[in-house]
């Protein structure tokens, strides 16, 4: 029997797969999976088998001439994972099984960071324009710090349905707590019923989906400014949220069993700096959390995860610059994207990298086995990172 788990990566964190079976049959599956990553400067996904060998190539063109892919992002039970397309302002659907292009998605917002499923409701998708707000050429705003929302029909179709302006949100008023209102990334409560969003410069926004408002904030002296990594325990009752920059590093835990509530905060400044993609190993029972500016991996036990002396331990070093983390599906591996020496210019401070592609660790001995240097390496600039519930 085969039961699939997609985690995120982009935070981020993206996609992953769980395989229960027996051991040989465990091994083969294992074997077979792909792991898919975004050079976000050289517009083109990578598709890597397990050892990072080159498999094929999705080029800008054939995703719709997209520009920038930022964030992939599936869920379980569903069959498209979506590509946020930054700097063309679009998102690409993918086929979760070959990684054909399904459609592409025009209109979405300015400056789309990350497009994500419910996953209770997977045939409603919401993207997250970074852009900042200014007025376009009818004078009107532009789709600047909005959240769009993409309905799936039957026919395989997509469609934006809606934006919220959290730029005019009541709750997110107050200029000095929420001093810009860009989305970043999201996760989602147990019941899909409401979004909790990262805010570019500080603060977090819980939207109501049914309501379609934001209900609750909490400010940047709560939330740190680039949030970005979410996901969720193994139980669906906890949701981690990360966040950084070149200086420290944090870690956020929510309970969203109902109305999300904020119940621990770790300053993880001591062990790295600029906390970012994070994924969940439920073999080991622990939270994975890589830090960009430092390079390194803090491990995280879930048992502790709320407590105010939470231990953390550190995998030194992971690659330069890693940015999201997703594991295999037999968990005995990790991958991480890493950044290049010409990063794109999706955030205020320098992420500089050395060798874009991706890092392989081994998971049990918690050390880097191989970086696996993809693209140009003066040019490209790896950031999205997903392994798809599909096996081969």
């Amino acid at each position: 029997m085969h039961t699939y788990r997609w985690l995120l990566s982009t935070v981020g964190v993206l996609g992953l797969c769980c395989l229960i079976v027996g051991p040989a049959l465990a091994q083969q599956a294992a074997s077979t999976y792909e792991v898919w990553a975004a050079d976000q400067n050289g517009n083109t996904i990578y598709v890597l088998d397990p050892e990072g060998k080159v498999l094929r190539t999705v080029d800008g063109a054939a995703l719709g001439d997209a520009k920038r892919p930022h964030m992939l992002w599936g869920v379980p039970k569903d069959a498209y994972v979506y590509s946020a397309n930054t700097a063309s302002n679009s998102v690409s659907v993918l086929s979760s099984q070959d990684g054909t292009v399904k459609a592409v998605i025009a209109g979405v917002g300015k400056a789309p960071h990350a497009a994500q499923p419910n996953p209770v409701h997977p045939a409603r998708i919401y993207v997250s324009n970074i852009g900042p707000q200014a007025a376009g050429p009818d004078g009107k705003p532009d789709r600047g710090e909005t959240i769009a929302e993409v309905v799936r029909t039957g026919a395989a179709k997509w469609e934006v349905s809606r934006f919220l302006d959290l730029k005019t949100a009541s709750a997110l008023a107050d200029k000095d707590r929420f001093p810009s209102r860009r989305p970043v990334c999201a996760g989602f409560s147990k019941d899909g019923r409401h979004m909790l969003v990262t805010l570019f410069n500080g603060g977090l926004a819980v939207v109501d989906l049914q309501a379609w408002n934001v209900v609750k904030a909490w400010g940047k002296d709560e939330i740190a400014q680039y949030g970005c990594g979410f996901v969720t325990s193994p139980s669906g009752d906890e949701l981690y949220v990360t966040a950084g920059d070149q200086q420290s590093s944090w870690l956020y835990v929510f309970d969203t069993v109902g109305e999300p509530k904020l119940v621990a905060s770790h300053n993880l400044s001591k062990y790295g700096q600029d906390a970012h993609g994070l994924a969940v190993d439920p073999r080991g029972t622990a939270l994975w959390v890589v830090h960009r500016v430092s390079s390194n991996v803090t491990v995280h036990p879930l048992a502790s995860i709320r407590q105010a002396d939470h231990q953390v331990s550190v995998i030194d070093f992971v690659g330069k610059t890693p940015d999201l983390v997703v594991f295999a599906p037999d968990y005995r591996r990790a991958y991480v994207s890493l950044r290049g020496p010409k990063p794109a210019p999706t955030i205020p401070h320098a992420t500089v990298g050395e060798t874009p592609g991706v890092g392989v660790v081994d998971v049990a001995n918690r050390k880097l086995l191989n970086v696996v240097k993809l693209g140009d390496q003066e040019a490209a600039d790896f950031h999205g990172i997903f392994i798809p519930a599909s096996q081969r």
